[in-house]
């Protein structure tokens, strides 16, 4: 497909640079959803290793394989989406059964200038599926070094008790690059113990745990929320749900450590009936 039919909006990245997504018109969109539901109702699946955009699998999943590891190294494909190409595609679905005709059909319907847009539905599915010989590549790769490998997305982990473990890097980018893509070596982290070791957003040194800054953050979102309806002062609800949402989510990664985010949202709850009937305010401890 090419520009016509797609939005492009421009969002600012942590680096202080823009991220252009790509977004596909209504009606592109909706094939493409047709075509993300066709591929997997024919069973194909990316590699285990992949985490990221699976059924079943997320970023805590993914950061479970590298708990209490001596060291975990993180590396990031740089473009991931813009770097998987479609002639890498049409390979790749041919490899999962699908004829000729019908693989390049799909990747013309789902492609942007012979590349991956990164807002189309589609996009992390066959990325994904693109990339699962390279996954089978460094899991190989991670084996000599007695150390567990997984993805997500283009964050790409590797852990072990093996303190040499680092000494596999030069293989990593070699792998990588003979697969089309590249390293983002500035963030390339080698965490060893002793220092916080962090997984796609979740300290892994001893258990899966929320990082304390963010567990802070929530706790304190909570308690503004809470003391703006203690005094009747406008409320947030975007502000409330997005709270809630990440609660929701930590509680997956870690239950104990969010029990204090349960009580808060329960008291806000209750608030918020009192505030709709009309009622006197609830008296609760800060």
């Amino acid at each position: 497909m090419d520009s016509s039919s797609y939005r492009f909006h421009r969002i600012p990245k942590r680096d202080g640079t823009m991220r252009v997504i790509a977004e596909p018109v209504p009606e592109l969109k909706k094939k493409q959803q047709g075509i993300l539901r066709w591929l997997t109702a024919r069973g194909i699946r990316p590699s285990s290793y992949a985490h990221g955009f699976v059924i079943g699998r997320s970023t805590a999943t993914n950061a479970a394989l590298h708990v209490n590891r001596r060291v975990v190294i993180k590396v990031d494909l740089k473009d991931f989406f813009g770097s998987t190409k479609s002639g890498q595609v049409i390979s790749a679905l041919m490899k999962e059964g699908l004829p000729a005709e019908t693989a390049k059909d799909i990747v013309n319907t789902c492609s942007l200038n012979e590349t991956l847009p990164s807002g189309a539905p589609t996009s992390p599915m066959l990325a994904n599926i693109a990339v699962k010989g390279m996954d089978v590549r460094l899991a190989g790769l991670a084996k000599k070094y007695d150390a567990n490998y997984s993805r997500y997305a283009d964050d790409l982990c590797f852990s072990s008790d093996n303190p040499k473990l680092n000494e596999m890097l030069p293989a990593v980018d070699f792998v990588v690059k003979q697969c089309g893509y590249k390293l983002n070596d500035k963030k390339t982290r080698v965490m060893r113990r002793g220092r916080r070791q962090i997984v796609t957003g979740i300290v892994v040194n001893r258990k899966v745990n929320i990082p304390r800054r963010l567990k802070r953050n929530i706790r304190a979102g909570l308690h503004n929320v809470k003391m703006t309806l203690v005094n009747n002062q406008p409320f947030d609800e975007k502000q409330f749900n997005s709270l809630k949402g990440m609660a929701a989510y930590f509680q997956s990664v870690n239950n104990d450590a969010t029990r204090s985010f349960r009580q808060d949202i329960r008291e806000i709850g209750r608030l918020l009936e009192i505030r709709s009937s009309n009622a006197l305010p609830m008296k609760i401890a800060a």
